[in-house]
């Protein structure tokens, strides 16, 4: 059964009665095209071990399995899980694992540990999903996940990209080099969102990028800084740590001063406060003075 075309999946899931879950964020993918570009995004060879999160009627998984040696499904919807005995039959090289992928090991969930993450991902749990893709020092050299496309620009902005960046940002770019494959129309899938997608590769590194620091307290930094993205960074990182206002945001004082240290003049000497008070460039997100009253756009989901 041809389960990508949009009568071929209304007769299975009507067969199983079924129909998606809302509240699970199910849209099913009946686009070939965009079927091809993610199978092809992965790089798959013979060889290759694919952990699949949310495979739904398993279009998706069938075409991963004609390529790799094996494919361990994730699905946390046990209507799901049976409807994929039946359009999955005879595909001895797929696992598929009820369980919730936000509480499971993911990595240990299949045979063998995978070499490749692909993922349709439900919007509302987009952020979480990435974070347990890519914050694992077991992460794949490369991922590809099919996300809302303005969740995608947010993973690809540079810090010129003013408006899209933010901590998804940051925490992607930290642990792989993410490229927006193509653009998905709504159309793509039954039922439609409200909004595009788009196929992202994510290449990961091998090393984060803010190596040799600690893990969790330069996460927990960047995830402070950008939730007070319009506070000066010390005042920001002083309110998330519980630290007295007056404390956070006092300036550095001198107790001795040198009387042969050069003078500096009043114009240089804003600059050099300013200077200091400026966030980072990778922090720099905030939109131009000219919107500072506007409020923040944080991620949305349809």
């Amino acid at each position: 059964m041809d389960v990508t075309d949009p009568r071929g999946l209304r007769d299975v899931l009507r067969r199983h009665g079924v129909r998606p879950a809302r509240s699970l964020g199910q849209r099913f993918l009946v686009d070939r095209a965009v079927l091809d570009a993610i199978v092809d995004a992965a790089e798959l060879s013979p060889g290759q071990d694919v952990l699949e999160v949310g495979p739904g009627p398993g279009v998706l998984t069938a075409a991963l399995s004609e390529r790799a040696r094996s494919v361990t499904a994730v699905e946390v919807d046990g209507r799901m899980v049976a409807l994929l005995g039946d359009t999955l039959r005879g595909r001895a090289n797929v696992t598929v694992v009820q369980a919730d992928a936000l509480s499971v090991d993911l990595y240990a969930a299949g045979p063998r540990p995978p070499s490749r993450i692909v993922a349709n991902l439900p919007y509302q749990i987009t952020t979480p999903l990435l974070e347990r893709f890519l914050a694992d020092s077991r992460r794949p050299p490369l991922v590809v996940v099919l996300v809302q496309l303005e969740v995608a620009r947010r993973m690809c902005a540079t810090p010129r990209d003013r408006r899209e960046r933010g901590y998804l940002s940051v925490f992607t770019q930290s642990f792989a080099e993410p490229r927006i494959v193509r653009r998905v129309p709504a159309r793509a899938f039954r039922p439609p969102p409200r909004v595009e997608s788009a196929v992202v590769a994510l290449r990961t590194r091998p090393r984060p990028a803010f190596a040799p620091l600690a893990q969790e307290p330069f996460l927990r930094l960047v995830s402070d800084a950008f939730r007070h993205r319009r506070k000066q960074l010390r005042s920001a990182l002083g309110h998330e740590a519980g630290i007295d206002r007056s404390i956070a945001t006092a300036r550095p004082r001198c107790s001795h001063r040198s009387a042969s240290r050069p003078s500096v003049g009043p114009r240089s000497s804003r600059s050099t406060s300013g200077s200091r008070s400026r966030a980072p460039r990778v922090f720099r997100t905030s939109e131009p003075r000219s919107r500072a009253r506007g409020t923040g756009k944080g991620e949305s989901h349809p």
